[in-house]
């Protein structure tokens, strides 16, 4: 278990370099799900600090583009 949560805070660190960067909106949307399924996995091992940390990354792109009105 503990290799599995390694990998996925490694996952959850790419997508936050990748959130700093420039992206476009379809990019957003990719970014946005694979940190929806992270959430879901960290919230299965009852990770609730990695699963904050997501979270509060989801909602700052969202907030750093102002894309909450275009979404589909």
């Amino acid at each position: 278990m503990n290799s599995t949560i390694s990998g996925l805070k490694k996952k959850l660190y790419e997508q936050q370099v990748r959130a700093k960067g420039l992206y476009t909106f379809e990019e957003y949307k990719d970014m946005r799900n694979v940190l929806q399924t992270l959430r879901m996995k960290f919230a299965a091992y009852e990770e609730w600090d990695l699963y904050q940390h997501a979270t509060d990354l989801m909602v700052g792109m969202l907030l750093k583009h102002n894309w909450n009105s275009r979404l589909d």
